[in-house]
């Protein structure tokens, strides 16, 4: 087997692994994460208390292309859902949110957020999707 073919048989040999390493890049929400909402103004300090700042990111120029842009925003979200969480916080405030690969592609290969983080009384929780159909 020449080098062409032998490249050319490791490369066909790559792509389940590949494929199997790209799927299990979606960010799944944790649980009780959904109570966090995600906001891009900035919420009154009357009733928020301010925690801490975070970032969130997904995809990659791998990834990136064989997910869609739905899902990469999706698994964004969730990451800074789930650190906010974490954190003890039930609100996002987005201060920024991009697209590290814009000048690269036209699609979204690589989203990110950052915010900051807020505990906020008297927040009207808004039920997730799940929660919605788990309901019904």
């Amino acid at each position: 087997m020449n080098n062409s073919g032998l490249r050319f048989f490791k490369l066909k040999l790559m792509m389940p692994l590949l494929t199997l390493m790209v799927s299990a890049c979606a960010v799944e929400l944790k649980e009780g994460a959904d109570i966090v909402q995600l906001i891009y103004v900035q919420p009154k300090k009357e009733v928020c208390q301010f925690i801490g700042q975070t970032s969130a990111s997904d995809g990659g120029m791998v990834s990136g292309d064989f997910m869609s842009d739905a899902d990469i925003h999706k698994g964004t979200a969730n990451q800074m859902k789930n650190k906010a969480y974490a954190m003890g916080g039930n609100l996002v405030y987005i201060h920024q949110q991009f697209d590290e690969n814009a000048q690269l592609t036209s699609t979204k290969t690589k989203q990110t957020m950052m915010g900051f983080v807020y505990h906020c009384d008297g927040l009207k929780q808004v039920p997730s999707k799940d929660a919605l159909e788990k309901a019904q």
